[in-house]
């Protein structure tokens, strides 16, 4: 093979290194933002959960102070 041709296959060979590098990143990102999506909306569920305990919690207590009402 001649070198031009050589350095042209190798160049070629290389872009589609940097090409599949890219794809592989950009699919690792998509993961990575999908899983703390999931992660974010479980810790807002959580937080509401507590939110709506906290609440009751405060009402309960309310009513132990004012037993009248």
């Amino acid at each position: 093979m001649p070198l031009g041709s050589q350095a042209q296959a190798e160049v070629q060979r290389l872009r589609d290194q940097i090409t599949q590098i890219q794809v592989s990143t950009v699919e690792q990102i998509t993961q990575l933002r999908a899983e703390a999506a999931t992660r974010e909306a479980e810790q807002s569920r959580k937080y509401d959960e507590l939110q709506l305990q906290f609440q009751n919690m405060m009402k309960m207590f309310q009513q132990l102070q004012n037993p009248s009402s």
